[in-house]
């Protein structure tokens, strides 16, 4: 049979494998200086990091991006599962590396959040997958999902230099903090609007212009890809897993569920965890 995915349709070229850790508690190495680009894609947990003379933090969902040859050091706080991935720019589709740096310093301080939130999960389950099969054909999917993530960065990236500034709304991005926050609570979109004082209209179509997505929409995504971690990796009932994600009882939580994702909670929950506890006793 032959290949359908072919490595030159990619403008990433990944320099050798790919590396996963699972509940790490300390890094090897404290700090490095890769003479290639690096990402640390955050599945679970949380780290504090220095890129140069920048500092931040991750969490799930983060991805964070160092340049190459420029120091990186790094400390895990809580412990933290994570894709290490290290990639060149093909010489044939190369853009503009220095320009690149600089959106990713000026804009984004190496750190970036899509979102699409069930994007990029949805692509971590499909790495964790791939890992340990390890053999050409997976790597090249490997390929597939690691442009996915970096072409997420490239367009918010592109957004916000032919933007501007002044196109951040700094009033929608608390918004979309205190979603992040209250997100397991039972709040609704009126809710939203309120607590801001704006029309839940004039609410939608600036959150929309600035994050590429709804409101009611960000807030689902974040207690769906919730719901998806804790089937996968608690043995919770559906009630209970509904309960903390937001939502009244099970039964209303397995519509939502399997409207969102084309299946109910308990077929999810056989597919995908039965993978999680073999990575997980692996001894990784």
């Amino acid at each position: 049979m032959s290949d359908l995915v072919g490595p030159l349709e990619y403008p990433l070229y990944l320099f050798g494998n790919m590396e996963y850790w699972e509940a790490k508690r300390k890094f090897k190495f404290p700090s490095s200086d890769f003479s290639v680009w690096s990402m640390i894609a955050v599945k679970q947990g949380r780290f504090s990091f220095t890129v140069g003379s920048v500092c931040g933090e991750a969490v799930k969902g983060d991805i964070v991006l160092i340049p190459p040859n420029i120091e990186f050091t790094r400390n895990i706080i809580d412990p933290l599962s994570f894709f290490l991935i290290c990639f060149t720019y093909r010489e044939v589709v190369s853009p503009d590396e220095a320009h690149i740096i600089r959106l990713l310093h000026d804009w984004f301080g190496y750190i970036f959040r899509t979102p699409e939130q069930d994007r990029i999960l949805n692509n971590y389950r499909q790495l964790l997958n791939l890992y340990e099969q390890n053999d050409k054909r997976s790597q090249r999917w490997v390929t597939h999902y690691v442009c996915d993530i970096w072409l997420l960065f490239c367009k918010e990236a592109e957004m916000r230099d032919h933007g501007g500034k002044d196109s951040q709304d700094s009033l929608i991005q608390a918004v979309k903090d205190w979603i992040d926050r209250e997100a397991e609570s039972d709040i609704k979109l009126q809710d939203m609007a309120q607590h801001f004082n704006l029309h839940p209209v004039q609410l939608t179509r600036r959150f929309q212009k600035n994050f590429g997505i709804s409101p009611s929409r960000y807030l689902y995504t974040i207690r769906i890809e919730k719901a998806k971690s804790l089937l996968i990796e608690t043995d919770y009932t559906i009630d209970h897993i509904g309960q903390l994600c937001g939502y009244h009882n099970g039964f209303y939580f397995s519509r939502i569920f399997t409207q969102y994702t084309k299946m109910n909670p308990s077929a999810f929950r056989k597919i995908y965890s039965s993978f999680y506890e073999q990575h997980r006793h692996s001894g990784q």
